[in-house]
């Protein structure tokens, strides 16, 4: 099984994903209900393989805040840890990118789109210029589905397209990101009422390293996942995704399969956060 295939079976298999009703002739969300401050709580892994074993790790978990300031949101990591975690050796801490510590002022709409993301630093300070423009918008893509205009026909798929040019940056490049939605059910979890959003993504990257360290550019990048969406809040309270990238060509001749990624994500005080921190039974 490829790295995608593999980790995109993880996805759903997931215990959230089990409850997954028919899709009922209830309207597709069209707008979100921002509160004044929120948080996701966010963890990601991402392994390369040499036919079955693992040779590389990499795990990843943070709080992503939001406060409104001055009518747009202010945005930032908390808690921030960055492991690599390579068969017989101690862990190795990675060290924080500039997007890790910097704030950044972001205007959000109801719709989901983030229209504007610039850091609140000094653009004199070197953090400030390293900072990569797109970074937060494709963050918050995986973790707030962009949605349509008016509600979409039953069986109905809508399409979102990030365009990012983060040259001349140090680990900067240039692509886009193509994602399809589709809402493909609704369900309650613990009697709150969601709507369950699934997407596939298409990165394609034209410069650079594309994002992944050690991944050659112009490979694409596939991603599938999916999102909760409470109907009684119009907030996203769980987002989970998965995806995997083909190894350059001179990786392959040694055997190496590919990088396969995995994350998750929940709204801090929602029903989800509780289910998943509570003890087992």
């Amino acid at each position: 099984m490829t790295p995608y295939r593999l980790f995109v079976a993880l996805v759903l298999a997931s215990p959230l994903v089990s409850c997954r009703s028919e899709v009922r002739d209830e309207p597709t969300p069209t707008g979100y209900e921002w509160p004044d401050s929120f948080a996701f709580l966010v963890e990601y892994v991402s392994e390369t393989r040499m036919d079955s074993v693992v040779v590389a790790r990499y795990e990843e978990r943070k709080i992503v805040r939001f406060a409104v300031r001055d009518e747009q949101f202010l945005v930032w990591h908390d808690s921030v840890v960055k492991e690599n975690l390579l068969p017989g050796r101690t862990p190795a801490i990675e060290a924080y990118v500039a997007e890790d510590t910097l704030h950044f002022y972001v205007s959000l709409d109801r719709r989901g789109q983030v229209s504007r993301s610039e850091p609140d630093c000094d653009p004199g300070v070197s953090a400030c210029r390293d900072a990569l423009p797109s970074a937060l918008p494709l963050e918050l893509r995986r973790l707030i589905p962009h949605l349509p205009v008016w509600a979409a026909p039953r069986g109905s798929t809508w399409e979102d397209t990030i365009v990012f040019d983060d040259r001349p940056r140090p680990r900067g490049s240039r692509g886009s990101v193509v994602t399809s939605f589709r809402v493909s059910g609704d369900t309650s979890i613990s009697g709150a009422p969601m709507w369950i959003v699934v997407w596939h993504a298409v990165r394609r990257t034209v410069a650079g390293v594309g994002g992944f360290v050690g991944i050659a550019g112009n490979v694409p990048v596939e991603e599938t996942g999916l999102v909760y969406i409470d109907k009684d809040r119009r907030i996203p309270v769980f987002a989970t995704w998965a995806g995997g990238v083909a190894p350059p060509p001179g990786m392959s001749a040694m055997s190496i399969h590919g990088t396969g990624f995995r994350g998750r994500a929940y709204l801090a005080g929602s029903v989800v956060e509780q289910l998943l921190s509570a003890p087992p039974q």
